[in-house]
C-alpha cells in the first residue's frame, strides 16, 4: 500500500518529511511520477487536477490538505466508494481568527481609510465608533465560523450568522433566511464551503441588502464572489471596503482589476495556511484506518458537498 501526493504549485518537501518522520516505512508516490498505480490506496490532494482517478484501481480514500474539499468534489472520475476527508485542525482555526480579528479591527479603526488617504496625501481624522455600534454578519457556522462568531461576540460586537440550519451559540443570532440575516449588517465575513448552492453567492443582489458603506471579507473561496458585481458595488458606494484572500484563479493575474481598485485589499490566500507538521498525524491516522479497512475520520457528506 502506498500514498500519493497530488499538489500543483506547492512545496511538498515539508509534507514528505513530516509524514516519514511519523512513519519511516511509508511509501510515498508523487504525481505524475507514479511507479505503481495499483499500490496506491490513499491520496493526499492540494489542488484541482484534470486527472482520471479511475487509474487508481485500489484507491480507498482521498484526503484534502486543507479544510476545503471543493477542489476534489469537482472531479467526476472519483468512485462513490472512495472516502473524501477534510482537515480539522485547531491551528487552522486560530490562524483564521487572528487574520479576521486584524482585518475587522482595521475596518473599525479606519486603518483602510487612512491607507487610501495616505496615497492621496490627505490629512483628516475620522470618527471611531464603539464595537457595539457594528453588526458583523458571518456566513457559515462550521468549525471556523462558530469559533469566530463566539470571539467577536466576546469583544462586544453584534453578531448575526447564516447557515443551512439554526445554531444555538451564546450571543449569536442564527438565521437560515438570507434576507433577514443581511439586514443591518455592517461587516460581512464569508466562511461558507463552496457548493453548487453557494457559488457566486457574493453578488449584486446580496450587496444591495447590506447597510450602505458596509465592508466585505471573503476568506471562503474565490468562486463565491462575482468580481464584476463587487467592482460595481464599490463604484456605486454601496460597499466601502473589500478584503479578499481567495480568488477564482490563483495566483491572481497582474492584469486583474481587483489590484487596481484602492478600496480592495488583497492577501495571497494566507488567512489560514495548513501546517504540514500540525496535520500529518491525523492524515497518517486515517491512512492506518484505511489500511485496516476502517472508515477514516472527518469524512465529508457528498450530498452536502462539505
Amino acid at each position: 500500500m502506498s500514498l500519493v501526493l497530488l499538489a500543483k504549485n506547492k512545496d511538498l518537501k515539508p509534507w514528505i518529511q513530516n509524514l516519514q518522520n511519523l512513519n519511516k516505512n511509508l511509501e510515498i508516490e508523487i504525481y505524475p511520477n507514479i511507479k505503481d498505480y495499483d499500490k496506491v490506496e490513499f491520496a493526499l490532494v492540494w489542488s484541482s487536477f484534470d486527472i482520471d482517478f479511475k487509474k487508481f484501481k485500489n484507491l480507498k480514500c482521498i484526503a484534502s490538505m486543507g479544510a476545503g474539499v471543493d477542489h476534489i468534489i469537482i472531479n467526476k472520475t472519483i468512485s462513490k466508494s472512495v472516502h473524501i476527508t477534510k482537515i480539522v485542525d485547531e491551528t487552522l482555526v486560530v490562524s483564521m481568527w487572528q487574520y479576521l480579528q486584524c482585518v475587522v479591527l482595521n475596518i473599525v479603526n479606519n486603518h483602510y481609510e487612512y491607507m487610501i488617504m495616505q496615497k492621496n496625501k490627505q490629512w483628516k481624522q475620522l470618527e471611531t465608533k464603539a464595537f457595539s455600534s457594528y453588526t458583523i454578519g458571518i456566513m457559515g457556522l462550521g468549525q471556523l465560523g462558530s469559533f469566530v462568531a463566539k470571539e467577536f461576540y466576546k469583544m462586544g460586537f453584534n453578531i448575526k450568522a447564516y447557515s443551512t440550519s439554526k445554531k444555538d451559540i451564546k450571543g449569536v443570532k442564527s438565521f437560515t433566511n438570507q434576507d433577514k440575516f443581511l439586514k443591518d449588517v455592517d461587516i460581512l465575513i464569508n466562511l461558507l464551503p463552496l457548493t453548487k448552492d453557494t457559488k457566486n453567492i457574493l453578488n449584486e443582489e446580496l450587496f444591495n441588502k447590506l447597510n450602505k458603506n458596509s465592508s466585505i471579507i471573503n476568506v471562503g473561496r474565490g468562486q463565491h464572489l462575482k468580481e464584476k458585481d463587487l467592482l460595481k458595488a464599490i463604484k456605486n458606494k454601496k460597499i466601502k471596503t473589500a478584503i479578499l484572500d481567495v480568488f477564482k484563479n490563483e495566483p491572481l493575474k497582474k492584469s486583474s482589476k481587483l489590484y487596481a481598485n484602492d478600496r480592495i485589499f488583497i492577501t495571497p490566500h494566507s488567512a489560514s495556511l495548513t501546517n504540514s507538521n500540525s496535520v500529518s498525524k491525523q492524515i497518517l491516522d486515517n491512512y492506518e484506518r484505511v489500511k485496516k479497512n476502517k472508515i477514516p475520520k472527518n469524512c465529508i457528506n457528498r450530498k452536502k458537498e462539505y
